[in-house]
């Protein structure tokens, strides 16, 4: 399939799942089966789940969290289960991603959250890095950085400060898991804008909703389309447009 996007990125692949099976429905609502797909420079794969399969693995498979049982998850070349913790934890510092649920430190604010990953994994200055995400907050609806405890903020605004810190920095890899939940569709217009310019600047995408309106949305743009039944992954042949 050929990349929509207009650019002369040099395509490397960063993202492999090869013939990928895991279950551990302890954690996760579904297993995943025999699952393969590749994505390179500013390619975008977006992948409808069932609506009763919300907590996958396939994000924390992505990014190395958890180790499949057959198969291998490679990112930037390598295989997440062959290499070194500290290896693994710098390469993560590279992968922005909305995550499920409520991945917020309830004892820091959320504009220490939106910046922790960039502190911690980069030597950026830190002016630097409040300036970066309080543009992003203003792009994604915030009136600036966003201050307070987690607990104080509505949920539709805690899901735009989830996109916020997503973007920080320059991810190789974006990873998305229902993004414009409770937002939708007014979050969508801001979030296509995003992800169309970091593609253009070689970040790689993995888009999981269960929206079927974000999902058939021609400005998404994908690379590749596929659908969860179950627990395989299966992929849309007709050639996204």
């Amino acid at each position: 399939m050929v990349n929509p996007l207009d650019s002369d990125i040099d395509k490397q692949t960063l993202l492999e799942f090869d013939d990928v099976t895991f279950s551990d429905n302890d954690v996760y609502d579904s297993s995943v089966s025999q699952i393969s797909f590749t994505l390179k420079n500013g390619d975008l794969a977006i992948v409808l789940l069932e609506k009763e399969h919300i907590c996958l693995p396939l994000a924390d498979l992505a990014a190395g969290i958890v180790t499949p049982d057959k198969g291998e998850v490679r990112f930037q070349g390598s295989d997440w289960k062959k290499i070194s913790p500290d290896a693994a934890a710098i390469k993560r510092g590279s992968i922005g991603r909305v995550f499920e649920g409520n991945p917020w430190l309830d004892d820091l604010e959320v504009h220490q959250n939106i910046m922790l990953s960039q502190l911690h994994h980069t030597r950026r200055p830190f002016d630097e890095i409040a300036r970066q995400a309080a543009e992003l907050s203003r792009v994604f609806g915030l009136p600036g950085l966003p201050f307070h405890l987690p607990s104080t903020f509505r949920g539709k605004d805690l899901a735009r400060c989830a996109c916020v810190r997503a973007f920080m920095g320059n991810p190789k890899l974006v990873v998305l898991e229902r993004p414009t939940h409770g937002v939708y569709p007014e979050i969508l217009p801001s979030l296509l804008n995003v992800l169309r310019v970091v593609r253009s600047q070689g970040a790689a995408v993995l888009w999981l909703t269960d929206n079927t309106a974000v999902w058939n949305n021609p400005g998404v743009r994908p690379t590749l389309k596929a659908q969860m039944y179950g627990a395989r992954v299966h992929v849309d042949t007709k050639e996204p447009s």
